[in-house]
């Protein structure tokens, strides 16, 4: 039986947070509470991990290596923070809970420094009036829970509030926003086996006492480094491909010119959600909210279980529109090369060092074991040139092709079985069984009728002798030693950094014209995975992704 790696999210290590004094006169009184109630005022903190790993005993995903990454001043900052009260004494089960209280705080001080080795950056807010009383609270920095308002008080139940999603998102997000990222309680429970989404607390009548909050980022953070193969003198540009594609020697070199994000998800969770293989639980419990476990071995989104594969990659589109923020038809069902977005330029060399790039900062995205597809996984599309020193083309005036090295005025090129070929003409001349109406890759039924034979055409690119190809790489959040897809393999998760750097290229990319590649419902083949992946665990969650393109 293959052995499968469950994932696991990193649990925050507890922290002894100081309770900081301020001003009487610095306080924050919200608005409608019962003048007939005592007030308390309560400072809360707010600690944001930022390159700190937790001790843990035995072999998960999160613990197979030491690296780290420190958050960007814009990463780490609050500036507002929501509290979401329930009630949470002995007669009040969690989930039926109903929310009594909603708290808004916006003034925060940092009290740690920014700097580079600082492992946990912790704000404290100006002093807050609360009812005293036993609470869960449910903390969220820098954004509010999507629907819940003052009216929501006293009717809305605790599994309601934690099955609310975001706002769907209009476009991927490639820097962090004005208002800054939004976070998410998750504080370790008393034994430290898990997490949970609240901070168990009763607000006494206590002149002094704190709130003291662990949060993690609700989105994972996808990066680009340049790479190739002198990325000094000229980055992104690769000079060295397998052996094993045939007929390679007619490329020099191929370059990375950009990259898009695609499959990003419109929407998450906001609070952690675990689940079990095969069906969602209901009713949830508080182990749904924590770490995963063998038992609840996926983090899940809001879609997780609808991703299901059924049908075609037209039945799959159905949906598409509604998961992802590139819709259906922003590749057609059939073509990058009708994708009418813009990709962003590859990064640079810059001052002795290759430069990195924030590709997205991207919802949760995951699927059950065997539905981590093609269509479903998160991916970046790099876009390429190429540049073929020959290629053959029909002979004049008699049968037969022969060699050709002037590419001059061509707006396309076409390949089959490892050699280029100028036209139709020249690929029929050579026994390739097209059609006789195709004449082109426009014609009427062309993209068909070539892939049908197998073969690929590539678009001019940016000057004669340039056609551009792609590379789609799928995000992998575990790295697997078996061949198929373990459990989480492929997937993007809160608080975690997928740092991507293509280190070589093995051959010709995708043509852009003949492939169905963003709503391909195959599982993801191993043997053709674009990128090869080293994957550093830590939050924020490095996920290192060392890149080999069109293996």
């Amino acid at each position: 039986m293959k052995r499968l790696k469950y994932m696991s999210m990193m649990g925050l290590a507890a922290l002894l947070l100081t309770t900081w004094s301020a001003c009487s006169d610095d306080t924050d009184i919200p608005g409608g509470e019962n003048p007939e109630e005592a007030r308390v005022y309560t400072t809360v903190t707010i600690a944001v991990p930022n390159g700190v790993a937790e001790t843990r005993a035995g072999t998960t995903a999160d613990t197979d290596d030491n690296t780290t990454e420190a958050g960007s001043e814009d990463e780490y900052k609050v500036k507002t923070a929501n509290l979401y009260l329930f009630p949470g004494g002995a007669s009040s089960s969690f989930g039926s809970a109903k929310l009594k209280e909603i708290i808004s705080i916006n003034q925060f001080t940092q009290m740690t420094a920014s700097t580079a080795d600082a492992k946990t950056i912790v704000w404290t807010s100006k002093k807050t009036a609360l009812t005293p009383g036993d609470y869960r609270i449910y903390i969220v920095v820098n954004g509010t829970v999507n629907g819940v308002t003052d009216g929501s008080k006293n009717s809305l139940t605790e599994a309601d509030f934690l099955a609310k999603t975001t706002a769907d998102a209009t476009g991927v997000i490639a820097a962090v926003p004005e208002a800054g990222l939004v976070m998410a309680s998750r504080s370790p429970n008393n034994d430290k086996t898990n997490t949970l989404p609240y901070i168990a607390q009763t607000i006494t009548k206590d002149p002094e006492q704190t709130i003291a909050a662990t949060v993690e980022r609700m989105m994972g953070k996808i990066t680009v480094t340049a790479g190739g193969a002198n990325v000094a003198s000229a980055a992104n540009v690769y000079t060295s491909f397998s052996t094993t594609v045939t007929a390679i020697g007619n490329i020099t070199n191929i370059t990375l010119k950009g990259y898009y994000v695609v499959n990003a998800r419109k929407e998450g969770y906001y609070f952690r959600h675990v689940d079990k293989e095969g069906s969602a639980t209901s009713p949830l419990a508080e182990a749904n909210y924590g770490n995963s476990t063998t038992s609840l071995p996926y983090v899940v989104d809001p879609k997780t279980y609808s991703k299901t594969y059924s049908g075609t990659p037209a039945a799959l589109a159905g949906s598409y529109a509604d998961w992802y923020l590139q819709a259906s038809g922003a590749f057609s069902l059939s073509s990058f090369g009708s994708f009418g977005g813009s990709y962003t330029d590859m990064p640079g060399y810059s001052s002795s060092a290759a430069e990195t790039k924030v590709a997205a900062y991207c919802h949760e995205n995951t699927m059950l074991k065997d539905k981590q597809k093609n269509g479903y996984t998160t991916s970046i599309v790099f876009k390429a040139e190429i540049a073929p020193s020959k290629m053959m083309q029909k002979k004049t005036g008699s049968g037969g092709v022969e060699e050709n090295s002037t590419f001059t005025s061509m707006s396309e090129i076409f390949y089959h079985s490892g050699i280029f070929y100028k036209d139709i003409a020249a690929l029929k001349e050579a026994g390739v069984l097209l059609t006789d109406g195709t004449t082109s890759s426009s014609a009427s039924g062309a993209p068909a009728d070539l892939k049908k034979n197998d073969v690929q055409c590539f678009k001019i690119g940016s000057a004669d002798g340039k056609f551009v190809c792609y590379y789609p790489y799928w995000i992998k959040h575990i790295s697997s030693d078996d061949v198929a897809e373990d459990v989480m393999e492929f997937g993007i998760v809160r608080n975690n950094v997928y740092k991507v750097t293509v280190t070589s290229i093995q051959g010709v990319g995708k043509d852009g014209v003949t492939e169905d590649i963003i709503t391909d419902t195959e599982t993801d083949d191993p043997t053709t995975v674009l990128l090869n992946v080293k994957l550093s665990i830590k939050p924020w969650i490095v996920r290192t992704n060392s890149a080999v393109l069109g293996r």
